[in-house]
C-alpha cells in the first residue's frame, strides 16, 4: 500500500470538514498556511518552556522551591535592637567602647547610619573612625544581649554592660547576664554566633 503524502492527508481533512475536493488550490494553500502557523506556534511554546525549565534547574538559585528561603533572607535580613527612631545602642557611642573603654553617651549632632541602624557619637573624631571601618565598631548580634542570643532569645541590653573579645563588641542586659555568658565565654560565643546566623529561622 502506497503511503499518502502530507498534501493528500490535508485534502482529506478539508473534505471531512465539508470542503469539496474540487476547491481551488488557493483555498487549500490558505488552509495549509493556517495549519502550519499553529503547528509552528505550538512548537515554539514547547521549546520555550523546555529551555526555561533547564535555565531554572541549572541557575545558581537552584530549584524553584529554593527561592523561598532566599526571599526570607532578603526580607528579614537581621533584626536590629533599635528604638522608635532607629537608633541603636540606646544612643551610646560605639567607638568610645574601644577607645575610652567605657560607655559614653552619643549625640544626634554626630550621627551616621550603618546596615539600617542609626549610630550616635560623642565626637566628630569618633564619627570619622566609625565611617572608616564600621564593621570594626558595630556591636555583635545587632545590639541584642549576647547572653540571651546564646539561648536563642533577643533581649534588650544595658549599654553600660559591655566587653570586648577578639576585637568585637558584646553587650548584655545586666551584669548577671554578662557573668553567666563569660563563665564559658568561647562556647557561648560559638552558640550565639550560630543562633545569630540562623536568626531568620526562629526570630520571626
Amino acid at each position: 500500500m502506497i503511503k499518502k503524502t502530507l498534501r493528500e492527508l490535508l485534502i482529506e481533512a478539508l473534505v471531512a470538514c465539508g470542503t469539496k475536493r474540487g476547491m481551488k488550490w488557493t483555498a487549500f494553500n490558505e488552509s495549509a498556511r493556517k495549519a502550519g502557523f499553529w503547528i509552528f506556534a505550538l512548537w515554539a511554546l514547547i521549546s520555550f518552556n523546555s529551555k526555561a525549565a533547564w535555565v531554572l534547574r541549572d541557575s545558581p538559585v537552584g530549584h524553584v522551591s529554593n527561592l523561598t528561603p532566599k526571599v526570607w533572607l532578603e526580607k528579614g535580613a537581621h533584626k536590629l535592637n533599635v528604638d522608635s527612631k532607629g537608633v541603636i545602642l540606646h544612643g551610646y557611642d560605639p567607638v568610645a567602647y574601644f577607645k575610652q573603654h567605657k560607655a559614653v553617651k552619643g549625640s544626634p549632632k554626630y550621627q551616621t547610619t550603618y546596615q539600617g541602624a542609626t549610630y550616635y557619637f560623642s565626637s566628630a573624631a569618633d564619627l570619622a573612625s566609625f565611617k572608616h571601618d564600621p564593621a570594626k565598631f558595630a556591636p555583635q548580634y545587632g545590639g541584642f544581649c549576647a547572653n540571651s542570643m546564646s539561648k536563642r532569645k533577643a533581649n534588650d541590653v544595658d549599654p553600660t554592660v559591655f566587653f570586648i573579645v577578639n576585637g568585637k563588641l558584646y553587650l548584655c542586659s545586666s551584669t548577671a547576664a554578662e557573668k553567666e555568658f563569660r563563665s564559658n565565654e568561647q562556647e557561648n560565643i560559638k552558640k550565639a554566633d550560630e543562633n545569630w546566623d540562623e536568626e531568620y529561622r526562629w526570630f520571626y
